[in-house]
């Protein structure tokens, strides 16, 4: 299996390839440069740490979260798909030790999500679209997760090893009707949009503690925090034969047809680390501006740290904050993701609130909001919109009919917090 010492970065919408420049690593150092074609088009992908009036970068590797500039790390998933690069690694004879960086760039080669690609791909090039059985896949997906299982079937190699996130899950096409599953890493047939599908656990365990519930509460918090007024995607849940219920969350990277979009999470553009605390509030208020120099998306930043501490989302690592970029290289944030109850690392936020991450208080949320230029009645409006809608859980709960220790524990930690 040949080992990649660089590769060249595409950019691709709608089908319309440019190269972007090339990540290469050796001696403990990597490296990106940039196309002069692309330095041309003045297009900023990573305007904070690849700005592009500089032609070539390096870093020390071991310096780099998976060893990679942002910019490319952004492409790589966490834990789940990492899982899945492994066992096709492991089906190679390449030894986990052994895979590098940019081997696992090239896995990914044009399934990678947002609108990069990478060349030459090693990700076996099946592109064919195939039917999916949600259960099926959710049985095996929660097997090789849980361990039960040494190897991915093929199907779930191609469709489940680019998402990120820890939970086992899948990029599948959905039918126009809603009733029909394809597997949805690359071009989609007429008919058809992009959806990430997140299979619910048939069973609870300790890192997964509500079980075959956990994909109606995250359906429930993002119809909450839709109703508090954040920017959330189309979601829905789908029910397998089994009547387990998987949340389905509309890809914003791939919003019409296959038209592909340029997504990065903070962790990408500033280099932060996701796999410890990183981050506060108050930079992400500053990354909103300086990106978008909108306030509206300064708003809209600060709803969701309300809604995240509020609602006891605690799981706001950095990759967990996305932005989108257009073709004409304007920037907005990206639709709220991974919305839902999480008690965090030891009881404390991933991104703190002006240096407080276990017990932050609304006179931090005052303090980010005085920050980041945002009134005193608009914080209050923000704050009383998020109240209200969290109000409306309890209720909710017993619609869904969600076991009352589960509901019971929710409900008491939110009015711990409020």
């Amino acid at each position: 299996m040949r080992k990649f010492q660089e590769l060249q970065v595409i950019f691709d919408t709608d089908g319309r390839r440019e190269a972007v420049g090339t990540v290469a690593i050796g001696e403990g150092r990597t490296y990106f440069e940039y196309e002069a074609a692309w330095q041309r088009r003045g297009i900023e992908l990573a305007p904070f740490k690849l700005p592009i009036g500089q032609n070539t970068f390096q870093f020390e590797t071991r310096s780099l979260v998976n060893g990679l500039p942002g910019l490319c790390a952004d492409s790589l998933p966490d834990g789940w798909g990492m899982l899945i690069m492994d066992r096709f690694f492991q089906r190679k004879g390449v030894r986990q030790s052994e895979i590098t960086p940019l081997d696992r760039l090239a896995y990914l080669g044009d399934s990678a999500m947002g609108a990069l690609c990478y060349h030459p791909a090693d990700g076996g090039g099946d592109r064919a679209v195939e039917a999916v059985d949600i259960g099926h896949v959710a049985r095996e997906a929660c097997q090789l997760y849980e361990g039960r299982i040494e190897q991915a079937s093929s199907l779930l190699a191609k469709i489940g090893g680019s998402p990120g996130g820890a939970r086992p899950k899948a990029l599948i096409g959905i039918s126009d009707c809603g009733t029909r599953f394809v597997s949805g890493a690359n071009a989609l047939p007429d008919g058809y949009t992009h959806w990430l599908v997140k299979f619910t656990a048939p069973r609870a365990s300790s890192d997964r503690p509500f079980g075959a519930d956990e994909g109606v509460l995250e359906y429930l918090y993002l119809q909450t925090a839709r109703d508090a007024g954040l920017a959330v995607p189309e979601f829905r849940l789908i029910t397998d034969e089994a009547g387990l219920r998987h949340i389905a969350v509309r890809r914003f990277d791939r919003p019409d047809g296959n038209r592909r979009v340029h997504m990065a999470t903070a962790f990408g553009l500033l280099h932060a680390s996701y796999q410890m605390p990183s981050l506060d509030y108050d930079q992400l208020l500053t990354v909103a501006w300086s990106l978008t120099r909108d306030i509206g998306q300064v708003r809209e930043q600060f709803r969701r740290a309300v809604f995240n501490l509020l609602a006891v989302n605690r799981d706001d690592h950095a990759k967990n904050h996305g932005y989108l970029m257009g073709e004409t290289g304007r920037w907005r944030l990206s639709p709220a993701y991974d919305l839902t109850y999480s008690e965090g690392p030891e009881g404390e936020h991933w991104t703190a609130y002006q240096g407080e991450g276990r017990n932050p208080s609304v006179e931090q949320l005052r303090g980010l909001a005085a920050a980041a230029s945002i009134d005193d009645v608009s914080c209050r409006d923000d704050i009383d919109r998020v109240r209200a809608a969290l109000e409306r859980l309890p209720q909710e709960f017993k619609n869904w009919k969600i076991p009352r220790k589960h509901a019971n524990r929710i409900i008491d930690r939110l009015q711990e917090v409020a």
